[in-house]
């Protein structure tokens, strides 16, 4: 299993996908710096922390509130740095969620990439089992992504303290803090990327299915809240919100059962994954 790993990683490091990935990782850190404000992909508002709702809560001008869209790159920044006790690294933090479009290149990379190039069956007519494969794989992804989410809050934290000369900053301990909260759920959107990955195997369908899929649930969620009446609160739990929430101190409650609804979502794709595996035809 190790020299499986070890070979991933040799394998993964050689790979200019990697870099991209990476690269993109790190340009999304720095337009959020420079702009002291966070992009997010999808619909959910996770803005507990919200520049905008910052804004109405400070003395700042309400023209200048409403403007806001509407200014230069140079005005944002004159406008943010004026924010006393606003956090930009916890704000960014707040909007994790983009890193799941960066773990399907780490899902492509490390396991649909061997199934889509036929590799895969090479490995598994050596003395390496479906179990260990399996497991091999799941481990390598999470470590890799693991990295990657960590290497993300540190890099902003100290980027945005130099560069914004800790005007907009929060301290390391929070950061820190932030991050162990929101760990449940990154492992858990991992574990649904390696679960659909070993279920269809194919780059391509994984692809399709993978990319859209935050912003389909999120219109899902919101159809059947409407069309059935349902209590609005279950949208807490959805992972984007989730990891939004618990970059702005939840309750202990509130925490409590979003771990409870990550332990069940990695249990099910794994579970699905290694299923979908073990019973699959390698070709």
């Amino acid at each position: 299993m190790i020299n499986m790993i070890k070979a991933d990683l040799y394998r993964i490091t050689r790979n200019i996908a990697f870099y991209i990935a990476i690269g993109l990782v790190l340009l999304m850190i720095g337009v959020s710096i420079y702009l002291i404000q966070p992009g997010s992909v999808g619909q959910a508002n996770v803005g507990d922390v919200s520049t905008v709702q910052y804004s109405q809560e400070t003395q700042l001008d309400d023209t200048i509130v409403l403007e806001i869209d509407d200014l230069s790159a140079k005005d944002i920044r004159k406008v943010m740095l004026s924010m006393e006790g606003y956090e930009l690294d916890k704000d960014v933090l707040a909007s994790n969620m983009n890193l799941y479009y960066i773990f399907i290149f780490i899902a492509v990379l490390a396991i649909t990439v061997d199934f889509s190039s036929g590799s895969v069956k090479n490995t598994l007519s050596s003395a390496i089992n479906r179990n260990r494969y399996f497991f091999s794989k799941t481990l390598f992804v999470f470590g890799i992504c693991i990295f990657i989410f960590f290497m993300n809050t540190y890099v902003c934290y100290f980027a945005n303290l130099i560069f914004n000369g800790g005007k907009v900053s929060s301290n390391l301990w929070t950061v820190t803090k932030i991050s162990f909260l929101q760990l449940p759920p990154m492992i858990a959107l991992m574990s649904v990327l390696i679960g659909l990955a070993f279920t269809f195997r194919k780059t391509s369908v994984f692809n399709v299915i993978a990319i859209p899929l935050v912003m389909v649930f999120q219109v899902v969620m919101s159809l059947a809240i409407t069309l059935f009446n349902l209590n609005s609160e279950i949208t807490n739990f959805e992972l984007q919100i989730m990891i939004g929430k618990l970059a702005a101190e939840p309750s202990v409650n509130y925490i409590a059962k979003s771990y409870i609804y990550c332990a069940v979502l990695i249990i099910a794709f794994l579970s699905l994954g290694y299923t979908s595996f073990r019973k699959s035809e390698i070709k």
